[in-house]
């Protein structure tokens, strides 16, 4: 298996020699496959690699017995481990969310604060679980497409190979793993897909999951080149502040749902149709709705979309460390204490401070009259460097500003104040601000 995996890693150009890569290990038997099959990769890549756990809290001792068991694993082998953990039926109740999607969220959120790329330990099984559960409540080619292979910095080494191939690993090197015990019962959609449909499929095809992956993978490819030919085509129909009719009514069928997805940001095809009828509607003018409070609006033969004012950014506590949710800006701050802002170079989604100078909370806001930002030219007012910077008008009130009390400490995207930046060899506080939605 390590070298199936390595060759994949390579095809893919996942793990480029001297990365650093944080593997999630659950305990189960995959990631520790996925551990194991790194510490072994990591010499002939010069890897530097890290682990991290996140509990759940939901099967109350066994949870606590996972972790027990990684962190002694960890331990044994010298790997560097962070540990995070959150009630992820208290954040379903509180979100609206599904137990599965809350739990999803607040991992998600624990694996983007951790440095340098990110594995998970997805295998060819799961993605034929997840195009088929796709499949079941309908989807378009991106869902097709399956797990990518890469998304941001999350990596799927193990997406090349199968369950039964995991297993034969793990026995071979003699790496221990934990069972879920969740995963026995068909509470879940995916647990009756893995348990029923899979088997029954597999029946037909025993090589399924690979041929589901190859498909994917080729999948994947045509919907991000259409993605492409959509924007190109919805830049030759721009004019005079919005679309031309007539040109977007010349374009093929596909690619006109793919640049009525492009204009709107519709993500159903509710709102496509309803796009689409508007389009091709014979009276001059028209208006729909669309997602976020947006509108579509036809006037003799011109398209636009109306864009809803977007709210400003009101203020918000963040603990040090933890995490804040950013509602109006569908984001979640993340703060964490890091050893090494070395880490952290080439990432321009993190802000780092020196930590030292840091209380129990910062607050996250928006900008307000008399802010100033101290950076290596001298202080500068907000308001002026935002125009410097050509920020426009609309955004500015949606940019996070960190401050503790009445200092500014860090402007998102703008930089941080001489007086926090950190310090060689001293503790690093890492700022991220995330999507709502995780990778």
């Amino acid at each position: 298996m390590r070298d199936k995996v390595l060759a994949f890693c390579r095809e893919q150009d996942l793990l480029p020699p001297g990365s650093a890569v944080t593997c999630a290990v659950s305990g189960g038997a995959d990631s520790m496959a996925l551990l194991r099959c790194l510490l072994d990769l990591q010499e002939p890549l010069g890897l530097r690699l890290s682990a991290v756990h996140f509990n759940h809290r939901l099967r109350g001792a066994e949870s606590d017995g996972d972790e027990d068991f990684v962190r002694d694993y960890c331990r044994r082998w010298d790997v560097p481990l962070a540990v995070g953990s959150g009630d992820a039926a208290q954040a379903a109740r509180e979100t609206g969310r599904t137990l599965e999607e809350a739990a999803r969220a607040l991992r998600y959120a624990c694996f983007a604060a951790q440095p340098g790329l990110v594995a998970t330990a997805h295998t060819a099984d799961d993605n034929a679980e997840t195009v088929l559960m796709n499949l079941i409540r309908g989807t378009g080619l991106r869902g097709l497409a399956g797990i990518p292979v890469r998304r941001d910095r999350i990596i799927r080494p193990l997406l090349c190979v199968t369950r039964e191939e995991v297993l034969d690993y793990l026995r071979a090197t003699g790496t221990p793993w934990r069972e879920d015990t969740s995963n026995a019962g068909n509470d879940y959609r995916r647990n009756r897909i893995r348990h029923s449909v899979i088997p029954a499929l597999r029946a037909e095809n025993p090589a399924l999951s690979r041929t589901i992956l190859g498909e994917c993978l080729r999948l994947r490819a045509e919907d991000e080149f259409l993605d492409a030919l959509a924007a190109e085509a919805a830049e030759g129909a721009r004019r005079d502040g919005g679309w031309d009719c007539a040109a977007l009514r010349a374009l093929p069928e596909p690619l006109l749902r793919r640049v009525m997805l492009r204009l709107c940001g519709a993500a159903d095809s509710l709102h496509t149709d309803a796009l689409l009828r508007l389009l091709r509607s014979e009276a001059p003018t028209g208006r729909i709705g669309l997602p976020g409070g947006h509108s579509a609006v036809k006037r003799y033969g011109l398209l636009q979309i109306c864009v809803a004012p977007l709210p400003p950014l009101r203020e918000h506590r963040l603990p040090v460390p933890g995490e804040a949710a950013l509602p109006e800006l569908r984001l979640r701050a993340v703060c964490f204490l890091a050893e090494n802002s070395e880490d952290f170079s080439g990432f321009s989604d993190t802000i780092l401070l020196n930590y030292d100078m840091i209380g129990p909370e910062i607050t996250v806001r928006a900008r307000k009259t008399g802010d100033r930002l101290w950076l290596p030219g001298g202080h500068r007012s907000l308001k002026r460097l935002m125009i410097d910077r050509k920020v426009p008008a609309e955004s500015r009130d949606r940019i996070p500003v960190l401050t503790d009390g009445p200092d500014v400490l860090a402007v998102s995207g703008l930089g941080v104040s001489r007086s926090w930046l950190p310090v060689p060899g001293r503790p690093v506080l890492a700022v991220r601000f995330l999507p709502d939605d995780p990778l």
